[in-house]
C-alpha cells in the first residue's frame, strides 16, 4: 500500500534531489498562461492618436502582477560545471554582468530616486517564497474535490500580494492534478537558509520614454527544505519525509513606489556558450509566450538535466 500511495503522489510531483522544491523536489509538467500582444500603425498626420497609443503602451499603467519574467536573464554558471576551455567566456560574461548590474543600480538611483534596500528586499523575497510554498500545500490538501476556479480563487486570495498572475495560474494547475490523491496530505517546511541570499541580476524596467519605472531582479537562494507526505486516513501517518538542499534562482518584480515585491518565476544557470544578451526574440509572440510559460513555473526541472540524461542514454546505446 505504501508503494501505491507513493506512486500516486509522484503522479503529481516527481522527486528531484537537486530541485528547488516548492512543495517537492518532485515536479510535473505545467500549463501556464499564454501572452499575446497587438500591433498597430499610426499616421504622422494624426499626432493625437499617436500620443494615445503611447499612453496605452505605458508600462507604468500595467499592474506588476501581470508582468512575468521579462527576459532570459544571464545567470553565471559555476566554473566547475563547464569545460575549462569555456572559462574565458564565462569570466568575461561575469565581468559584463557586473557592469550591467552597476549601470542599472545607478539608473535606479538617478531615475527612480529611491533608497537601495537590498537586505529588506531579500527578506521580503524570502518571506514571499515561504508563503507561496505554504499556500500551495494548503491548496493541494484542502480542495481535493473542488473545481479549478475555486482553487484559483483561494490561491489568488492568499497570494495576490505575493505572486504574479501567471505564477498563480501555474500553482492552480498543479493543485488541480493533486485531486487524484485525496487521501494524501502534504506539509512543506523551510529547515534553513544555507547561505546569504545574493541578488544575481538587477535590472530596471523602463517606460516608453526610457525612464525606469519598475525593477526585476533574480535572487539566488540556497536552502534546506523538508517535505512530508502523510496519510489522512491513518491519523496522519507519515508515508515519506524528505530533506533536500535546494539552489534556486528566483525572479521577482518590484514596484519601488509602493514597495511591493512579487515572485514571478524562476531561471537556471545559463550555458557556457551564450553571451550576456538574451537570445530570445522579444518580437516573436509565440517564442516569448512559450518562454514566459516555462519561466513562471517555479517547480519545473532544469532543462539541462534532460539534456544530460539523453546524452548519457546515447552513450550507453553506443557502447552496447
Amino acid at each position: 500500500m505504501i508503494g501505491l500511495r507513493r506512486c500516486l503522489v509522484e503522479a503529481a510531483f516527481r522527486l528531484v534531489p537537486t530541485r528547488p522544491l516548492v512543495l517537492q523536489q518532485q515536479t510535473l509538467a505545467h500549463r501556464l498562461y499564454s501572452s499575446s500582444t497587438s500591433d498597430g500603425t499610426t499616421s504622422t498626420s494624426t499626432p493625437a492618436k499617436k500620443k494615445k497609443k503611447n499612453k496605452n503602451m505605458s508600462i507604468s499603467q500595467v499592474p506588476i502582477s501581470v508582468i512575468g519574467v521579462m527576459s532570459d536573464h544571464y545567470i553565471p554558471p559555476k566554473l566547475t560545471s563547464v569545460s575549462i576551455t569555456r572559462w574565458p567566456r564565462v569570466l568575461l560574461n561575469r565581468f559584463l554582468l557586473f557592469g550591467f548590474n552597476t549601470y542599472n543600480i545607478l539608473k535606479f538611483k538617478r531615475e527612480i530616486n529611491k533608497p537601495l534596500q537590498f537586505n529588506d528586499w531579500k527578506d521580503q523575497a524570502i518571506e514571499t517564497y515561504v508563503r507561496t510554498n505554504k499556500v500551495f500545500a494548503q491548496a493541494c490538501n484542502n480542495f481535493t474535490t473542488s473545481p479549478s476556479s475555486t482553487i484559483y480563487k483561494f490561491i489568488t486570495s492568499k497570494l495576490d500580494q505575493s505572486c504574479g498572475k501567471h505564477l498563480n495560474e501555474v500553482l492552480t494547475n498543479r493543485a488541480v492534478t493533486f485531486r487524484q490523491q485525496p487521501n494524501i496530505e502534504l506539509s512543506w517546511d523551510l529547515v534553513s537558509i544555507d547561505k546569504n541570499p545574493k541578488v544575481s541580476v538587477f535590472t530596471t524596467i523602463p517606460d516608453e520614454d526610457g525612464i525606469g519605472v519598475y525593477v526585476q531582479f533574480v535572487m539566488n537562494l540556497k536552502t534546506t527544505q523538508k517535505l512530508t507526505i502523510s496519510d489522512k486516513r491513518d491519523s496522519g501517518k507519515i508515508i515519506q519525509q524528505t530533506e533536500t538542499k535546494v539552489n534556486d534562482y528566483l525572479v521577482y518584480t518590484m514596484n519601488p513606489w509602493d514597495g511591493r515585491i512579487l515572485l514571478v518565476g524562476k531561471l537556471f544557470e545559463s550555458d557556457a556558450y551564450r553571451g550576456l544578451k538574451s537570445e530570445l526574440d522579444v518580437f516573436d509572440t509565440k517564442t516569448m509566450g512559450d518562454f514566459l510559460n516555462e519561466a513562471a513555473d517555479i517547480y519545473r526541472e532544469d532543462p539541462r538535466l534532460f539534456t544530460r540524461s539523453v546524452e548519457g542514454s546515447d552513450k550507453n546505446v553506443n557502447k552496447d
